[in-house]
This record gives structure tokens, C-alpha cells and sequence, in this order.
């Protein structure tokens, strides 16, 4: 009778950890997931702006009526008072806001560009999201609402076209948007933010609200992963708003970074300032130089959620932006930049 000696059942344990191991390091990130079987959702955009700066101010009631149902997000039932419409007429007719529109009918008369690389990413997002609806889409002019370019309320995505007009965009200047705000306004990057605001919904359902460094980071980071699994193909300067040069400097910079971080005891502290001056919007993250990338923290998390997914394949991506421990993602990323 064949005796199991402890040295064979060692030896065996370490052929089978050595096969996990294999497997773990063989199996594709989720951004390379195969979405072959998943059949594509044509996103297509209602046109808010198009119906309503082609209107009869003049004869706005009537016009727009034709259009009610479809933009009843938009118009309520303020539409039918006379408050309502002359706000609508106040709107329309607005040199400024016309203007706006003009600039952005020469940009974006056509968004198939914009629908199919969505519908490439909605492809993504219904392999990982399997359960979720797709949102019904509406473009229009917000006025150059710079804060919020894109917004996801009760299931309906609304993009500002006109927040996608490029850096040098005359009226962002002229409405005084900082030029680091403005890396964000990009025509190629419309998708990013959409995808972005997706991400933020799914974040919001976890109920998760940091008050680290870390906790922040790593929410940062998790955003931005889960649009590296929507848009694999996006430049990484895109998913996160920064010029080619920054991007560089950032990846140079990640350990020097890094050292910081841990020598001044910063990833556990909750002081605002402190967070804000590595998280928040700015021309540079100013502790280090003026020549540094922004928001570097926000970039070591995203290194630091990326290098946890790598390691541990098991995790699905949805379980990832309902992970609550931003210190159990840390530990077993195993980040050393």
C-alpha cells in the first residue's frame, strides 16, 4: 500500500500553491475582460439642444410641444405656465447662451463618435454590471456648468456638450475656469467623465464616506480603475486630466511620492487641508514643486487599487466598489513604487 509520506504531501501542496499562483498570474485584468458575448446597446443621445435652440422663441408653447414627452426631464410641468416659459424664452434668446450653442453645434453636430466609443464601454460595464439598466442619454448646453459636465440622476445621463470644447476654448476663459480645470474639457475626454459619473453612482451605493488620506485615495483610485475596465483604450493622461507632461512626472515621481507620504505619518490623517492639497483640484500638488503633477495623491491611489486588482484576480470589480476597508486594499496591494 502506497504510503503518503510528509515530505510527498509537501511537495504536493507546493505544486498545487505554485498552479494557483500560475493561474492567478495567467488571468487577464478586467480591463482586457472578453466581452465577445455581450451584445451591444447603441447609446444613442436625445438632442436637448438641438430641439430647443431650433425653436420659434415667438411661438415656444406650441413648437415645442411635438417635444414635451421626450424632454419632460428638462421642460417638468413648468413648461405649462408662464413663469416657466418665459424662463425657456429668457434662455433661448440669451446673446451669450446662443453663442455658446453656435460654438457647440460646430463641434458636436455629430456625436456617433462620441455614441459608439459609449457603446464600447457600456459593453464593459453590462459584462462587470450584468444587473444594472442601461441610462437613457440627453446632451445640451448647461450654461458652461464646469463643475458638473455630466450628471446621472434616477438613471438618465445628461452631458454638457459645451463643457467639450477644448482647453483653449475662448469662453472658458472668459467665465474665468482656471486653465488646470480646463485639461478636463477636452472632446476626447467626454467619454471619461461619463464613464466617471457611472463610477461615482456605484461608489455612492457602497455608503462609504472617507475622512482619511487613504480613504480618500483609494475612492479616488477606484474611480479611475473602474475607468480603466470601461475605456481600456483611453491614454492614462485622459482618464485622469493631466497633460502628457504631468503624467510623466507622476510616474517618475510615484516612489518619491510615496516616501513622502509615509515619512510624514500622512496616510491615516484626517486634517483637510492636508487632504485637499493632495486630492483637490490644482495646477500642482504644492508640497512637492510647481513643476509636479496635480492631485498626486488621487494618482497613488489609482496605482495603488490597480496593483490590489492585479494581485488578487478573485475580486470582481463590482465587489471592488463595495470594498469598504481602503486599509485591507492597501495591505494587500502590496505597493512599493
Amino acid at each position: 500500500m502506497f504510503k503518503i509520506t510528509r515530505s510527498f504531501a509537501c511537495f504536493v501542496l507546493f505544486l498545487l500553491a505554485g498552479s494557483a499562483l500560475l493561474v492567478s498570474c495567467n488571468r487577464k485584468p478586467h480591463w482586457e475582460a472578453n466581452v465577445s458575448g455581450v451584445p451591444v446597446v447603441a447609446v444613442e443621445f436625445k438632442r436637448y439642444e438641438q430641439v430647443l435652440f431650433n425653436l420659434n422663441p415667438f411661438n415656444l408653447r406650441e413648437d415645442i410641444d411635438p417635444y414635451v414627452e421626450d424632454f419632460k426631464l428638462f421642460l417638468g410641468d413648468a413648461i405649462d405656465t408662464p413663469q416657466g416659459q418665459a424662463q425657456l424664452y429668457d434662455y433661448i434668446t440669451d446673446d451669450f447662451i446662443r453663442e455658446i450653442w453656435l460654438d457647440t453645434q460646430e463641434r458636436w453636430s455629430d456625436v456617433s463618435a462620441l455614441e459608439d466609443q459609449l457603446s464600447q464601454a457600456f459593453r464593459f460595464f453590462r459584462y462587470h454590471f450584468p444587473e444594472r439598466p442601461m441610462p437613457v442619454f440627453y446632451s445640451y448646453i448647461s450654461g458652461l456648468d464646469f463643475e458638473h459636465p455630466v450628471k446621472f440622476y434616477d438613471n438618465n445621463l445628461i452631458v454638457g456638450l459645451d463643457m467639450f470644447l477644448g482647453t483653449t476654448y475662448a469662453n472658458y476663459e472668459r467665465v474665468r475656469i482656471p486653465a488646470f480645470k480646463r485639461q478636463r474639457f477636452l472632446p476626447e475626454a467626454a467619454a471619461v467623465e461619463v464613464m466617471r459619473s457611472l463610477g461615482e453612482d456605484l461608489l455612492r451605493q457602497s455608503r462609504f464616506i472617507p475622512e482619511t488620506f487613504l480613504d480618500h485615495m483609494i475612492t479616488e483610485g477606484k474611480l479611475l480603475y473602474f475607468v480603466d475596465c470601461m475605456l481600456p483604450q483611453m491614454e492614462d493622461s485622459l482618464k485622469i486630466g493631466f497633460t502628457g507632461q504631468q503624467i510623466h512626472w507622476a510616474y517618475r515621481n510615484q516612489g518619491h511620492a510615496w516616501a513622502f507620504y509615509l515619512d510624514n505619518e500622512m496616510l491615516y490623517s484626517t486634517d483637510r487641508q492636508l487632504i485637499q492639497k493632495f486630492i483637490g483640484a490644482s495646477p500642482f500638488t504644492a508640497p512637492f514643486s510647481r513643476n509636479s503633477a496635480p492631485r498626486m495623491g488621487v494618482f497613488s491611489g489609482w496605482q495603488i487599487v490597480r496593483e490590489y486588482m492585479r494581485r488578487n484576480p478573485d475580486v470582481s470589480l463590482a465587489q471592488l466598489m463595495l470594498e469598504k476597508e481602503p486599509r485591507e486594499i492597501l495591505n494587500r496591494s502590496r505597493y512599493r513604487p
